[in-house]
């Protein structure tokens, strides 16, 4: 599994299951303690739990959807601006992002050459399955390369 999912070692992977068209990989956050986002204090003191879905590369032409199980962590210091928050998986998927940074990639680099409807076809060949409304925002979000000066 570590060859297969190697972009996602960040995360403990409990199991994967195939579901026709669909493979659905379930995975955790490590027990490791986290950095406080308001103090920087370190706590692995567990307040609850939070699930994500979030599509990951295709495999074999089939969609992969990962559920992440995340802990929500209670910061120890009393008074601070953050007194409950989510872990985060930097490297693997970012804040409020519903894709892996490996699909996003691949997407945006997708997107930079055939934007509009034909990134939106050539998606859905690619088992991406991205709308052209969607293709246009990724290559809005590129950024911009640097003018040389002759």
């Amino acid at each position: 599994m570590s060859v297969v999912f190697s972009g996602l070692s960040a995360l403990v992977i409990e199991g994967v299951a195939d579901e026709g068209g669909l493979i659905r990989v379930s995975a955790r956050t490590r027990d490791d303690p986290v950095l406080c986002p308001g103090c920087g204090t370190p706590t692995g003191r567990v307040h609850g739990f939070h699930g994500r879905r979030v599509a990951d590369v295709p495999m074999d032409g089939r969609r992969v959807v990962i559920s992440v199980r995340l802990r929500r962590l209670v910061c120890p210091v009393l008074g601070c601006s953050r007194q409950a928050f989510r872990e985060q998986v930097p490297g693997v998927v970012e804040r409020y992002q519903r894709r892996t940074n490996r699909l996003a990639d691949q997407l945006s680099s997708l997107v930079k050459e055939l934007a509009g409807r034909a990134g939106e076809r050539l998606s859905h060949v690619l088992a991406c399955w991205i709308s052209r409304s969607t293709a246009l925002r990724i290559l809005i979000r590129r950024a911009v390369p640097p003018l040389r000066v002759p």
